[in-house]
């Protein structure tokens, strides 16, 4: 699962870069950032899945926290935004801290499979 984690970061990386370019704010940084992306799958050590997870989990925790903080805001001077504004953000911070907990290991899914012999 640890694997289906980094191709997940993968792909929002590459969808950062390509998204970037095609709004021409193209820069070092997102090639930076998908090689980072990449990282735990080049180096395939048990501790850079976990320092990448930790770090994902943090990162995604932060946001929902401002997310959170924002939605208040807006209440408060009575001009809420749209719910895909800030739904998006929380469906792709719940999807990056789940897969992040899954990097680490503190989610863990098995694969068990129910073979019914005859005997």
């Amino acid at each position: 699962m640890k694997n289906v984690s980094s191709f997940y970061c993968i792909g929002l990386a590459s969808v950062n870069l390509i998204m970037d370019t095609i709004h021409n704010h193209f820069g070092i940084f997102d090639i930076i950032f998908v090689i980072l992306a990449g990282l735990p799958l080049l180096l395939n050590k048990k501790w850079m899945y976990e320092l990448f997870g930790g770090t994902m989990d943090l990162i995604s925790l932060y946001i929902i926290f401002a997310i959170f903080v924002s939605i208040v805001k807006d209440g408060q001077n009575a001009m809420m935004q749209p719910l895909w504004t800030y739904g998006m953000g929380y469906v792709l911070s719940f999807l990056t801290l789940i897969f992040g907990l899954l990097m680490t290991k503190i989610i863990k899914i098995r694969n068990r499979r129910n073979i019914i012999t005859s005997g």
